[in-house]
């Protein structure tokens, strides 16, 4: 195993952190693994360690090369900069694939609130797009959801943010056909995207679009 680390170029505390496995299989395997761009939550104020290590460790026991993207909150994450920062880890995975034993048809990414805002949006808009997303109690749509409205202002580095900037950020409209394949997770008790995870089921689901979701009585928030 050795790890990698990586500033995002402009933006040093933009960061993407990877756990590649050893390449050397047994049997006969291909050396290849999939990989996973793991984006914690926090609200675009900050990255959440909860959702971070314990995750990619989590990926990488099941045999998958993991990265973390630790990307620009606050008002750094201005012009929907994690985005780009995303796209770009997902660009630099399949550039090194060779190199980095990973398989460019399997990189999932996984994100857990706003991390699930961002996984979402990669997934839907970004350049360099995942073949699969894992979304656990993401937001997703800005005008249902009142604590997004710091996130827009952060998202747009505006003061005073608009209606057309909360549709902007409002993901359910752009699932289209083109969506990868999702995995979803919530809790019955999120009292703050309660439905979030339903509502990107149902959009999979209308399109005939691959996707499971798990719904756990219990828990709050993250």
């Amino acid at each position: 195993m050795k790890t990698i680390h990586l500033e995002y170029p402009g933006h040093p505390e933009a960061t993407l952190e990877g756990i590649l496995l050893d390449g050397t299989l047994t049997l006969g395997q291909d050396k290849c693994r999939p990989a996973v761009l793991v984006c914690p939550g926090g609200g675009y104020v900050y990255c959440a360690d909860s959702e971070a290590e314990p995750v990619a460790l989590a990926y990488a026991n099941k045999g998958f090369h993991a990265f973390i993207l630790r990307y620009s909150t606050g008002y750094q994450a201005s012009g929907f900069l994690p985005l780009q920062q995303a796209s770009w880890a997902i660009g630099l995975m399949r550039q090194h694939a060779q190199e980095w034993n990973i398989d460019p048809n399997k990189i999932i990414v996984c994100g857990f609130s706003a991390g699930g805002h961002l996984a979402l949006s990669t997934g839907l808009l970004a350049e360099h797009k995942p073949n699969a997303m894992v979304l656990g109690y993401p937001v997703t749509s800005a005008p249902a959801i009142p604590a997004m409205d710091f996130m827009l202002k952060f998202l747009t580095g505006k003061e005073t943010v608009t209606a057309q900037d909360a549709e902007r950020f409002d993901l359910l409209p752009k699932i289209t056909r083109q969506a990868p394949p999702v995995f979803l997770m919530a809790t019955a008790q999120d009292a703050l995207t309660p439905f979030g995870a339903l509502a990107v089921a149902k959009r999979h689901s209308d399109l005939g679009l691959g996707y499971e979701v798990h719904i756990f009585q219990y828990g709050p928030h993250g």
